[in-house]
Parts: C-alpha cells; structure tokens; sequence
C-alpha cells in the first residue's frame, strides 16, 4: 500500500510492524532529511506519525476505504540525531465520523523523539456518532 501510495514514496517508509489499530513504520536515515547539525527534521517525524497513523486506521476500515487527517499536534521532545526513526501510532477512539490517536517517533530502544495526538475524518462518515 506504501508502495502504492505515491505522495508518500519520497520518504521511503516501511512498515515494521501492523496489527488491529496499530502500527509502527520506518523511517530510514537519509541525508536529505537532515537539517543543520544531523538532525532528522520535524517535518520528517511529522510526516512519519501521519503516516503511521493512517496505516493503523487502515487495519480497521480497509485499504479501498479512507479517512483524512483533520487534526495533527506535535511535541519535539529530544533530537533524532543520525538515526533511523521508527513512528508507532495506535487508535485511542475510533468513531463513526472521528477517529483519535497518538504516535511516538522513537529509536530502536524507544527513546522519545516526539510525540503525535491526530484526529482524523472518515470520509463517508458512519450513521452517527463521533
């Protein structure tokens, strides 16, 4: 599906690990992604938490089904120097209209780099609720 997905092809994400409303993706170290100092930038995390985000919603409505970030919240807690980044995300509420969640990006060890709160949209909606 990443793969597939051709907006997200420029970050080379792989998915790590995926179960029911869970998923924790890969994001590998490149240069371009740096920002002065080695540091991996915000964006790049940023972009790693949606992403992972939205496979796990995957999990639960369907590849042919689809649901749009409404809202993304981000704290930078500590610099990913040099290192490859893994994203983990899982739901918290998954509504009929609304679903919520948060994702760390993190090292290997789990070491926080920044955490994510996301509420996203299901396109097409459900028969009420949120």
């Amino acid at each position: 599906m990443l793969d597939r997905s051709k907006f997200l092809r420029p970050w080379g994400f792989r998915v790590a690990k995926v179960g029911d409303g869970e998923c924790t993706l890969e994001l590998p170290h490149r240069a371009e992604l740096e920002r002065p100092g080695g540091i991996v930038n915000g964006p790049a995390l940023m972009a790693a938490a949606d992403c992972a985000m939205w496979v796990a919603i995957k999990t639960r409505i369907g590849i042919e089904r689809d649901a749009l970030t409404a809202e993304l919240n981000t704290a930078f807690l500590s610099p990913a120097n040099g290192r490859k980044v893994f994203c983990t995300a899982r739901i918290l509420k998954f509504g009929n209209r609304r679903i919520y969640g948060v994702a760390e990006c993190h090292d290997r060890g789990g070491k926080l780099y920044s955490h994510h709160t996301l509420t996203y949209a299901r396109i097409g909606g459900g028969d009420g609720g949120t």
